[in-house]
């Protein structure tokens, strides 16, 4: 805990996954809020999407950030917004593509989550 699910549009040729998780991992890391090799990050890459009614000159880039229940409303307020930060800083827009950034928050019910460690 926390899982970061990245999620990008195929058309965003020049996304650099590696540094996106990279600067993710970096900004939770450094909030203190949780241990280093605790955070589990990863990218899917989706090939077939629609931005509105098209997918021709638009595309997207959407950050779930998955945390154990019980922070409060303002903690998990900059998070998303470090999480947005982070993908802004990481991202270089295609020229000629409206792109969106999105990062959501969900919580993970404490008494059913489930972690082993090998």
């Amino acid at each position: 805990m926390p899982h970061l699910v990245i999620e990008y549009s195929a058309n965003l040729h020049g996304f650099d996954a590696a540094a996106t998780l990279a600067a993710c991992n970096r900004f939770l890391a450094d909030t203190g809020h949780f241990g280093e090799a605790d955070i589990k990050s990863r990218v899917v890459r989706h090939e077939h999407f629609l931005v509105g009614t098209r997918a021709e000159g638009r595309g997207f880039v959407h950050a779930t950030l998955w945390l154990l229940s019980g922070r409060p409303e303002n903690v998990k307020q900059a998070l998303s917004r470090g999480v947005l930060e982070a993908l802004q800083a990481s991202f270089a827009k295609p020229e000629g593509m409206d792109v969106q950034l999105s990062v959501q928050l969900q919580d993970m019910e404490r008494s059913t989550y489930a972690k082993a460690f090998l």
